[in-house]
């Protein structure tokens, strides 16, 4: 190993004794600045489990046992790397971590099976992974979360074999096994019940495919929270389409308006 980048057999890093191989030699300057960077995350994580509702969340969703592995998938995204392409890496990681980290503890101080804090669930709107927050812009004293994201996505990147038992869930209860993995997977998190239950309402899309939407049409059956499903134009660049996905951004206000008791305070631009 050396300190030019591609210097290094990268494969042997994972064979034989992990902890004398954990860390590549990249020369000292970049040697210990992803030492002193690995040691933040490790910082970031331990300050996040020392919070008693986070902890207690490990030992409620089976689906949090992953994030024990996200030290070393930073690892794995960092192998290679010298100078400014390690240290551009580490920051982008380094940001995602710390977000999540974030959004799980709203998630879980609002949970009613762990913080219970009733006034910040009464701000929650719950947005499935692939609807457009921007549309919480004008509601400034609410805040939207997903509950996949933490559930299914960022689990699936730490451990590619996290979500077999979910989707083992979802086949047992009828859904195909040729349906795409990601919505069978969220659909399964839901039928487990390891979805913090939280928020006034949700609100769902049918993007990206006709899978998505059967799978969000299946778990807002099982939320047991009211739910609008936003309907996009496919063909969302075509003339013909922008009147009605207006009318169903309008909708899609109007409910969570309802729904929260909160009025939207900003500016849309929207077709007449």
């Amino acid at each position: 190993m050396g300190k030019a980048m591609g210097s290094e057999p990268l494969g042997s890093f994972y064979c034989g004794k992990k902890a004398k191989k954990r860390r590549e030699w990249r020369g000292l300057k970049d040697t210990w600045y992803d030492y002193v960077h690995w040691l933040g995350i490790w910082k970031t994580l331990i300050g996040f489990m020392l919070h008693l509702n986070n902890l207690r969340a490990f030992f409620r969703y089976r689906w949090m046992v992953n994030y024990l592995a996200v030290p070393d998938f930073f690892d794995r995204h960092t192998e290679g790397l010298r100078g400014t392409q390690l240290r551009i890496t580490r920051t982008a990681l380094e940001l995602v971590v710390t977000d999540m980290c974030k959004s799980m503890g709203v998630m879980f101080r609002a949970d009613p099976a762990l913080g219970n804090d009733r006034a910040l669930n009464e701000k929650l709107v719950v947005f499935d992974e692939n609807m457009m927050s921007e549309l919480m812009n004008g509601f400034p004293n609410l805040k939207w979360v997903s509950v996949e994201v933490p559930a299914v996505y960022t689990c699936a990147m730490m451990a590619q074999d996290s979500l077999f038992y979910y989707l083992d869930k979802a086949q047992e209860y009828g859904i195909p096994n040729d349906v795409c993995p990601m919505p069978a997977a969220e659909f399964g998190v839901a039928l487990e019940d390891d979805y913090p239950r939280i928020g006034k309402c949700a609100v769902q899309c049918n993007t990206t495919c006709d899978g998505s939407l059967m799978g969000n049409g299946l778990m807002a059956s099982l939320m047991d929270i009211p739910t609008f499903q936003l309907a996009v134009p496919i063909r969302h660049e075509e003339d013909s389409v922008q009147q009605y996905a207006a009318e169903e951004i309008r909708n899609a206000i109007a409910f969570i308006e309802k729904h929260t008791g909160r009025p939207l305070t900003g500016r849309l631009s929207l077709p007449p």
